[in-house]
């Protein structure tokens, strides 16, 4: 999980567990809050609560009570499903990606396939795997590379990043965010007995 989402869903989390305690904080309310509401609230009796059983009656009764309820939470829970799918990566529910050119589409596996080709092919790497996330707007590429012995991260660099361009043509309506993560693979030493 990245930084930002781990910060979003906690503040989300905080202020839901904030107003569900200020909520329930009003159910119970006695006479103590009567004295903080605005003047032009009528004051609750002595010994009632702000919802009591009489007043939740008296909404119930009148026409437009449970139409608005019902609406208003349909509307929230529309409203909470779009945020949610808008955060879900579209690698799970479409596997297929547009391309620059006109009506083509391209799956996800074979990109992938096809970049850690490329990777290989540059000279001085041994081992290659790359992971494609798309978004609504922006694309992720995370490429890993092991380099030969003898071979160093300067030495590939240039050849990777050719690599990131291609793959940013191909994704032209996104944007590309690229992380490369280069390693150096071991020499084999010979065990001596």
């Amino acid at each position: 999980m990245n930084s930002p989402s781990a910060v979003n869903r906690t503040l989300i989390a905080l202020a839901g567990i904030a107003l569900l305690g200020a909520g329930l904080w009003l159910l119970g309310a006695t006479r103590a809050i009567a004295d903080h509401l605005p003047t032009g609230w009528p004051a609750p009796p002595a010994d009632g609560v702000l919802l009591d059983r009489e007043g939740l009656a008296s909404l119930r009764e009148t026409g437009w009570w449970a139409p608005a309820v019902m609406a208003a939470g349909t509307v929230f829970t529309l409203l909470c499903l779009a945020w949610a799918v808008s955060r879900t990566p579209v690698r799970g529910l479409r596997p297929t990606g547009p391309l620059s050119t006109a009506r083509t589409q391209l799956r996800l596996t074979a990109l992938e396939d096809t970049v850690c080709e490329d990777a290989r092919r540059i000279e001085g790497v041994a081992r290659a795997r790359c992971r494609i996330a798309l978004r609504r707007t922006s694309a992720h590429l995370a490429l890993r590379v092991w380099t030969l012995p003898g071979y160093t991260a300067k030495d590939v660099l240039d050849g990777l990043g050719t690599v990131s361009t291609t793959v940013e043509h191909a994704l032209h309506p996104r944007e590309l965010n690229t992380r490369t993560r280069v390693s150096a693979q071991r020499h084999a030493a010979p065990h001596v007995r």
